[in-house]
């Protein structure tokens, strides 16, 4: 179970509850019972309950109204350790699996640890660009490498310093990590040409 009082990023969040980001900040916005969210330093985070209730969120039909998602979740934050919380609406009766929904959240987050004990960002290394711990084959392209198709088996072909933790450490990284703002243009645009042609009529 993960402890009461730590504190997860936006992106953290995510990770564990399964979600995109665009939804955390939408349940935390709409749906979330205060004490949840914490802001320090101008910065938000969420506590593990907020991380379970936005993975609960994300597996409720859609059409469960957003009164009987507030209640459920203000349960959740009330009785943390309770393995199934059920709340009733008129003749409507909305249960959840709530130990079903810890243990995924869990299992993530242990997920997402396991990952940044492999995954350094050092400023003498690759200009600080994530890279395997003790290598300086970056993260990312291990990432794109196994979105393509490669195999991990060829990407250890290629990188022996590479190990199966440090490739099931890749997505998991990258899915918290996105890469920021626009790709870097190819060197060849900013270098003259190294030639040039004309191409029309030859002057008579």
């Amino acid at each position: 179970m993960i402890p009461s009082d730590e504190l997860l990023t936006p992106a953290e969040a995510a990770i564990v509850a399964g979600v995109p980001i665009k939804e955390v900040y939408k349940v935390a916005r709409e749906r979330l019972p205060e004490g949840l969210v914490v802001r320090r330093n101008n910065q938000v985070f969420f506590r593990s309950a907020a991380a379970i209730c936005i993975h609960i969120d994300h597996l409720l039909p859609k059409d469960v109204p957003v009164k009987i998602r507030k209640a459920l979740y203000a349960k959740v934050k009330r009785d943390p350790r309770a393995a199934v919380l059920e709340h009733r609406s008129g003749l409507l009766s909305y249960v959840v699996d709530t130990k079903a929904a810890k243990h995924a959240v869990t299992s993530e987050l242990a997920a997402y640890r396991r990952a940044m004990e492999v995954i350094v960002e050092d400023p003498e290394v690759q200009a600080g660009a994530a890279t395997f711990k003790g290598t300086r084959i970056l993260v990312h392209t291990i990432a794109d490498l196994l979105k393509a198709g490669v195999s991990a088996e060829e990407l250890k072909e290629d990188y022996p310093s590479l190990t199966d933790t440090m490739i099931v450490a890749a997505p998991v990284y990258i899915r918290s990590h996105p890469r920021r703002g626009r790709p870097k243009a190819p060197a060849w645009r900013s270098g003259a040409p190294v030639s040039s042609r004309s191409h029309g009529e030859s002057a008579a």
